[in-house]
């Protein structure tokens, strides 16, 4: 192996590791409802994409909608089998994750989702990465999702 091919393996690993932090940072944000670090794991115009017919566009509206928007107790994402697959500057990133809402209602009131994500990462002038784009396929649900968003 080559002084060249040692680097490039390096920044390859450097970037696996970026970006599976990345999907770490944005569900840990979610989770704690943390306005500022949600934001800072999103370009501008970052949009996410629900199966089959949710779209939300933009870092205000999708970080506010996370944080603010969401009427459960506590939520708790657990992400698993993160699988980036960068190419130059951008990046897909394959991850299952398993999301647990707890209701405000009561004890023992939740509403369950396993998904599949697709994230699309693009790396930014200094280096690091944002997520440009979040898909979501639900795979299963249980429990009652009427506290999904407040329709008050």
């Amino acid at each position: 192996m080559t002084k060249m091919d040692t680097i490039t393996a390096i920044k390859r690993m450097e970037d696996l590791f970026a970006l599976q932090a990345l999907v770490a940072r944005f569900a840990h944000a979610v989770d704690t409802r943390d306005h500022e670090a949600l934001s800072a794991v999103f370009v501008p115009d970052v949009t996410m994409e629900v199966a089959p017919d949710i779209r939300i566009d933009g870092r205000d509206t999708l970080a506010g909608m996370l944080r603010d928007d969401l009427t459960w107790a506590t939520t708790m994402h657990s992400v698993s089998n993160v699988l980036p697959e960068p190419e130059g500057d951008s990046a897909t990133i394959h991850a299952n994750i398993t999301a647990v809402h707890v209701s405000r209602d009561g004890v023992g009131k939740h509403f369950d989702l396993g998904a599949r994500y697709t994230f699309t990462a693009v790396r930014t002038a200094d280096g690091s990465w944002l997520l440009s784009r979040i898909g979501i396929e639900p795979v299963w649900t249980t429990g009652d999702d009427q506290g999904m968003h407040d329709d008050r």
